[in-house]
C-alpha cells in the first residue's frame, strides 16, 4: 500500500510540475520574440524536468531500486498523458513522438531515481 501511495504522489508531482513548466514556457513564447520552431524542444524539456522531479522524490522516499522505480513511474505518467490526449482528441494514434517521450522520460527517470536513492 505504501508503494501505491508513493507512486500516486509521484504521478501528482509529475502532473503539477509539467503544468507549471508549460505555463512558464507559454508565457515565455507569448511575451518574447522566440521563434515558434522551438516549442517542441521546450515541451520535451518540460517533460524531462518533470520526469526527473517525480522520480527523484519517489526514490527519495522509497530509498531502493532507483532505476526501476524511476522508469516505471515515468512510463506510467507518459501513458496517462497519452491516454488523456487520445480521449480529448478522440483519435488513437501511436506515433514516433510517443516513443521519444517515453525514451526521454525513462532516461531522466533513471537519473532522478539514482540521485533520489543516493541523496
Amino acid at each position: 500500500m505504501d508503494y501505491i501511495k508513493n507512486y500516486l504522489i509521484a504521478i501528482l508531482s509529475f502532473a503539477l510540475s509539467i503544468v507549471l513548466f508549460l505555463i512558464i514556457v507559454s508565457l515565455i513564447f507569448a511575451y518574447t520574440n522566440i521563434d515558434d520552431m522551438y516549442i517542441d524542444s521546450a515541451i520535451f524539456l518540460s517533460m524531462a524536468l518533470s520526469a526527473f522531479i517525480s522520480s527523484f522524490f519517489l526514490c527519495k522516499k522509497i530509498k531502493k531500486k532507483g532505476i526501476i522505480h524511476g522508469v516505471c513511474v515515468n512510463i506510467l505518467c507518459v501513458l496517462i498523458i497519452f491516454a488523456i490526449s487520445c480521449i480529448l482528441n478522440q483519435q488513437f494514434n501511436i506515433t514516433n513522438t510517443l516513443g521519444v517521450y517515453i525514451g526521454i522520460c525513462s532516461l531522466t527517470g533513471i537519473v532522478g531515481g539514482i540521485l533520489g536513492v543516493n541523496v
